[in-house]
């Protein structure tokens, strides 16, 4: 099976089993259950159930023919009629949490110890990491980051997603980045309000630090890890230090 495909029928919902049937369906054409078991590799058990969701998807249909019931998959153009209805239920899911979301968030609030620290791991860990930063701050608030280096693919893809939400809701971020880095620093300056510094020659930083509010995030390397501070002491002493480095750094900056 094509691993991009498998990739991008998973992202968008679908269960291993049911991109089995449906690529299965896919290939051999209208058919009844025992030649979709034998390409698909779905136990009998399962079949009926994968073939009964697929069909609620609209991805599967079926009929009778000589008291048989065969089942086919519909023109894979209709993925993109499950993917808008899809997106009509999250928008209904969205306006039934905005309702509660006051109430959530002063039970949320009312648990918060005044100092604590979290570990983010993973792509989701990672973005939700981001997310935090982005909710914390509103419009025309400020993030300093420092230590920027050149990144791996992965965490590049991860960095502009921070870029982009930050960018849309219109929080300033401030960066200090090592020398090597100014091809990060050209894809981060097309994510305003922005401002760029090179730290000076000879200094570099293999830990990212990104300080905001009363927190601070630490990523060692390229390492798909953040480690997150809470503690204003911490922040006020990390944003000293980056004030430090922001004013000797002032001879080299990119700004949009």
């Amino acid at each position: 099976m094509n691993e991009e495909v498998q990739l991008a029928l998973e992202q968008i919902g679908l269960t291993e089993s049911e991109i089995k049937v449906y690529l299965a369906l896919l290939e051999i054409g209208a058919s009844t259950t025992g030649p979709i078991i034998d390409k698909s590799q779905t136990a009998n058990s399962k079949i009926y159930s994968v073939l009964e969701k697929l069909i609620n998807k609209g991805l599967v249909t079926f009929f009778q023919q000589e008291g048989l019931k065969y089942y086919k998959a519909t023109s894979p153009t209709q993925i993109k009629y499950y993917l808008k209805e899809k997106e009509r239920e999250i928008r209904k899911q969205e306006e039934k949490i905005d309702v509660i979301m006051p109430d959530l968030q002063v039970m949320f609030t009312q648990k918060q110890p005044e100092n604590e620290a979290i570990v983010f791991k993973g792509i989701k860990g990672i973005k939700a990491a981001f997310n935090d930063v982005v909710d914390s701050l509103e419009k025309g608030q400020k993030v300093n980051i420092m230590g920027v280096y050149q990144f791996g693919k992965q965490f590049m893809r991860l960095a502009l997603y921070f870029q982009r939400i930050r960018s849309e809701k219109g929080i300033k971020a401030n960066f200090l980045i090592n020398q090597e880095a100014k091809e990060v620093a050209k894809e981060f300056l097309k994510y305003k309000p922005i401002e760029i510094r090179l730290m000076k020659r000879g200094i570099t930083t293999p830990a990212v630090f990104l300080i905001y509010k009363d927190k601070v995030i630490i990523n060692l390397g390229d390492e798909m890890v953040f480690f997150m501070i809470k503690s204003q002491k911490t922040a006020d002493a990390f944003n000293v230090y980056f004030k430090e480095m922001w004013e000797v750094s002032k001879n080299t900056y990119f700004k949009s």
